[in-house]
Formats: C-alpha cells, sequence, structure tokens
C-alpha cells in the first residue's frame, strides 16, 4: 500500500435506524450546507493526501442530500487529490435516496464502487428494521448504477432480524446472486447498546431469533455464497476474486488512513484520532482551530502488534507474525503458547499464516481476544 487512505463522514439519514450506533443523524432540519462548509474547512486546515490508494464516503447516508449537495462535496474532495483512474472510490447509497440524477453525479466526480444498504429482499425485515425503502427499490437502484457504468458494486444485507427464517435468507441470497454483484456484506443483527432496538430487548418487547437460527444462516451464507464463486476474504465480507473492498483491507490490515467529518477517526503514524461526534461541536472545533480532534491514543511496540494481529485474524489470508515482529520491532514469543492452543483447538489453521479455521469464524472475537 502506498500513503494513506482517504475516509469522508457524511451523516445524515432520511431517519435513524433503530439498529444503528454510527454517528448518523435524521437530515430533516439540518443545516447540510452549514456541515459541508465546516468539512471543507477541515480538509483545507488539516491537508487531505494528495494520493490516497482508496477513498470511502460513508455515513450515515451519504446520497440522500441533494444532487447539488452531492456534487459540491465530492467536487470539494476531487479537487484536492491526483487525478487516478485505478484508485478505488467507494461511496455508500442507500436504495430510496438514489435517483439518476445522483447517480449520474457520482459517475462525473470519478466513483467506482456504490455500496449500497439493501439490508433485506423482505418488506416486512425492512419494516421491522426501520428502513424507509421497499424491496423492489434495492433492485431499481442496483439497476440503475450498473447502467450507469459504475464498475463494481456491494449489497449490505442484516440477517437474523427478529421473525427471520432461514428459508427467507436464502431466497434473499439467492435473488441477490441472480444480479451477479461483486461484493456482498452480510451483517448478523447486532443488538448494540444505546440504540433503540436494545432498549427495546431490554424491556422483552422485541426478541432476538433463536442462537441456532442465527448459526445455521451463518453457516449457509458461506456454502452458497462459495459455490457462487463469492468468497468469504472477511468474517462478515465476501467477493468475486479481485473485487475485495481495498478500502476495507486498509483497516483489517492496519494500514493508515485519514478521516474527516464529525465522528470520523485517522490513523496517522501510530496516532489513532477521533474527531467530535456532535455536529454542533464538530463545526466549532472546525472554525476554531482547523480541526476537530476530540479522542486521541497512540499504540507502539507489542501493543501495536497485537492490535494488528487481531484486525488480520478478521481476514481470510490472515496475519504473518513473524512480518509482523519485523514491522514493529518486537519479539512476540509470548504468544506462541496462545497460538499453539487455538491450533490444538482447531480453531486456527494447523500452519502457515496465523488465520482461522472454518470453525473459528463463528467464534472469531473469542479467539481474536486471547491475543489481546
Amino acid at each position: 500500500m502506498t500513503g494513506p487512505s482517504l475516509y469522508v463522514h457524511i451523516p445524515f439519514c432520511e431517519t435513524k435506524c433503530p439498529y444503528c450506533d454510527f454517528n448518523s443523524f435524521a437530515v430533516l432540519g439540518r443545516d447540510v450546507d452549514g456541515y459541508l462548509d465546516a468539512l471543507r474547512r477541515e480538509m483545507d486546515a488539516r491537508g487531505v493526501p494528495g494520493d490516497p490508494p482508496t477513498i470511502f464516503i460513508g455515513g450515515g447516508t451519504p446520497t440522500v442530500v441533494t444532487p447539488e449537495q452531492l456534487a459540491r462535496y465530492l467536487g470539494d474532495i476531487t479537487a484536492r487529490l491526483r487525478p487516478d483512474p485505478a484508485r478505488e472510490f467507494t461511496v455508500e447509497a442507500n436504495p430510496g435516496s438514489l435517483t439518476r440524477e445522483k447517480v449520474a453525479v457520482l459517475k462525473e466526480h470519478g466513483v467506482n464502487r456504490v455500496s449500497l444498504g439493501a439490508q433485506s429482499l423482505v418488506d416486512r425485515h425492512l419494516a421491522t428494521l426501520g428502513r424507509v425503502h421497499r424491496a423492489a427499490e434495492v433492485e431499481e437502484a442496483y439497476r440503475m448504477v450498473r447502467e450507469a457504468g459504475i464498475p463494481r458494486v456491494n449489497l449490505d444485507f442484516i440477517y437474523g432480524v427478529p421473525g427471520m427464517t432461514l428459508a427467507e435468507w436464502a431466497a434473499t441470497l439467492e435473488t441477490a446472486i441472480s444480479w451477479r454483484p461483486d461484493h456482498l456484506s452480510c451483517y448478523a443483527l447486532i443488538f448494540e447498546p444505546g440504540t433503540e432496538f436494545h432498549a427495546r430487548r431490554s424491556a422483552g418487547r422485541l426478541n432476538p431469533i433463536a442462537e441456532d437460527r442465527e448459526l445455521a444462516m451463518f453457516r449457509y451464507t458461506e456454502r452458497r455464497l462459495r459455490r457462487a464463486g463469492i468468497l468469504r476474504y472477511e468474517i462478515s465480507n465476501f467477493a468475486r476474486r479481485g473485487e475485495e473492498c481495498r478500502h476495507n483491507l486498509v483497516y483489517w490490515r492496519n494500514g493508515e488512513y485519514a478521516g474527516f467529518g464529525a465522528g470520523a477517526f485517522s490513523y496517522l503514524q501510530g496516532r489513532r484520532t477521533g474527531n467530535e461526534r456532535h455536529l454542533g461541536r464538530y463545526a466549532e472545533a472546525v472554525r476554531g482551530r482547523g480541526d476537530a480532534i476530540a479522542t486521541e491514543e497512540r499504540l507502539e511496540g507489542e501493543a501495536a502488534a497485537r492490535e494488528t494481529i487481531v484486525l488480520g485474524l478478521r481476514t481470510s489470508e490472515g496475519v504473518d507474525v513473524e512480518a509482523v515482529e519485523r514491522r514493529y520491532g518486537v519479539d512476540l514469543g509470548g504468544l506462541r503458547g496462545t497460538i499453539g492452543r487455538m491450533r490444538g483447538l482447531g480453531l486456527v489453521a494447523p500452519d502457515g499464516p496465523l488465520r482461522l479455521a472454518r470453525r473459528g469464524w463463528r467464534v472469531a472475537d473469542e479467539v481474536a481476544a486471547a491475543f489481546l
């Protein structure tokens, strides 16, 4: 990888989904142009990496804004970069927020990968998840992106939704496969603290599906997608060969990235910083000092090496422990016993890079925790 990648956060959505713990806000009544002013100031003050290998515009829903606002912030970003048609340039979008005019704006500004937040192809599950689109709009949005000539498309899905059956999940995958996407992200529903779903579950008003049913969905996903030539390369991410999300691989390889916008994180020269999450405090900080950093930590030596191993374990390629030792100038001999124990349990591969075995994928968090 070359220099740091670039992440830009657009925190607006049409509504706040009840399961979401991202730094996002309903767009109605928000000063979007004021936020874009602050974002421009931050980019001017801090400086944007001029030649990032990847760009990712996330949220929120980056495409919920008007076509003019979309063109404005994409133009602010691309004006600061050296043109590079080989660069991966991803924008997240929700099906209900896309129009042909907005897709044309994406194409015009060099976006070559769109990640569609489909989440489900069953209307009642979309309603449970609080989504504002319907299943038919997912295919319509997918076709618009393809017809515009944007070459790569990811579809995001959530399984384990209360009331979901394995047959419904299988049917969703079959339909998605038939569209021939380049990439699929398939996440188990998590009841994150602080979300409406977490509160409903705690109050007994929302019941998770049985653990064995969720496990069946997890296992079925890998089997079916593998047969379709869409291979797992990270716990929840699957792609055709060569279509892995390069930006996310930067994170999982513990590479460098510069983040801009409210709540965005950066990791540069061993220093991880996080911006103010609150929109008003973010804008005020940028106006006052040019940045909006609210949190900071520095990981060095063994702590950084262990983090790199934990992140790398999320991927099918795993991690070369000796390369990590060289990268950080440390001796990780103390981990040899842990590695041996995990291999004895059949949770990681018996030889080669440190990587999860098939039975280790389902308990990946527990395996990773052993290396912290």
